[in-house]
Order: structure tokens, then C-alpha cells, then sequence
């Protein structure tokens, strides 16, 4: 069941200067892609195993994801250049997508760094070893590997639907959080 913004954050309002600060790859600013129905998926450093299988599934599910009524996006912690490496297997260097290196997007929707226990547990090691069998690999870590993933529907800069990570190896349904109810 997603989640709504825990009682700190005050409001699903994400400040529309923040959001207008970032260009995707194209140069179109988040504000303005996140006007109408906007599913933006918030990733881990590239070499995550769980990140590699969130994009692995969000491609192979992006009809389904897009056909619930909301425009898809990634916000990541790693430079274009290398965006462009990791999206592209995938068939997703259409999708528009933001870096945020320094993490200020994240933090303002609410995705903290991990603590080890969130990471070091039975559960994201068995999940770990089961990514690996469909191969979602490790890689080279790129960005800030203690941030934490999420999930957001957005409309009209407001937050609709929320999924923030509690292990770094939640699997959201990515489908039932992108649909515009």
C-alpha cells in the first residue's frame, strides 16, 4: 500500500522552485513535467543490484506504467554520461530523467540515507542473491550509495501516491503506484 508523506514533511507540496531547478536530458524542467500526471522514480547509485532490477522491470512493465495515465521519469545521483550508459540497455534513454548528485530532490521527498540495517539484512541479502539469478549484477558504485529509492506519483507538483524504501530491496508495484486514479 503506498505511503503518505510521513507527518515531518507537512505537505505532498514539493516547493515548484526546487522542481523548476532541474533539466532533464532534453532540457525540460521537472516543474513542467510534473504539471500533468508524472510517475518519477527515484534510483539508488547506478551500480545498485536493486536499482538495476527496478529499471530492468520498469522497462519491461513502461506500457502498463505509462497506460495508467502518468508520464514516466528518473532522478538519479549520477551524470548524464553515465545515465545514458546505464538507460540504454534498457530502452530507456527517451524517458526524461534528472541528475541530482548532491541529493537536495531526494532529501525534499523525503528519501534519506540508508542506515546499515537497512541494507546488511536477511531479507535484502536473499533478495540480493535472487536479483543476481535474473541478472542484475553489481556494478561500480556511481552517486551516493547510502541514498534511498522511491517511487512518486506527482500532479500538479503535489505528490499523490508515495513509495519510500524501507529496505534498499522493497520491490514497489510499480504499476499500481504510476496509475492516476
Amino acid at each position: 500500500m503506498p505511503e503518505i508523506a510521513p507527518a515531518i514533511f507537512r505537505s505532498n507540496r514539493i516547493d515548484p522552485d526546487l522542481l523548476a531547478k532541474y533539466m532533464s536530458q532534453d532540457g525540460q524542467s521537472l516543474a513542467e513535467l510534473a504539471s500533468p500526471p508524472l510517475f518519477l522514480v527515484f534510483l539508488r547509485h547506478f551500480g545498485c543490484t536493486f536499482c538495476r532490477e527496478a529499471v530492468d522491470t520498469i522497462s519491461k512493465r513502461r506500457q502498463e506504467i505509462e497506460g495508467g495515465g502518468s508520464r514516466l521519469a528518473f532522478v538519479h545521483l549520477g551524470t548524464e554520461e553515465k545515465a545514458q550508459w546505464f538507460f540504454a540497455p534498457y530502452g530507456l534513454l527517451d524517458v526524461p530523467r534528472f541528475s541530482d548528485p548532491e541529493g537536495p530532490l531526494y532529501q525534499a521527498f523525503g528519501l534519506l540515507r540508508w542506515e546499515w540495517r537497512q541494507y546488511l539484512n536477511s531479507e535484502s541479502i536473499l533478495r540480493m542473491v535472487l536479483a543476481w539469478t535474473h541478472g542484475n549484477f553489481t556494478g561500480l558504485p556511481a552517486g551516493d550509495i547510502q541514498r534511498m529509492p522511491g517511487a512518486f506519483l506527482m500532479d500538479h507538483g503535489e505528490i499523490q501516491k508515495a513509495f519510500r524504501h524501507k529496505l534498499v530491496s522493497d520491490r514497489p508495484d510499480y504499476v499500481a503506484l504510476a496509475a492516476v486514479n
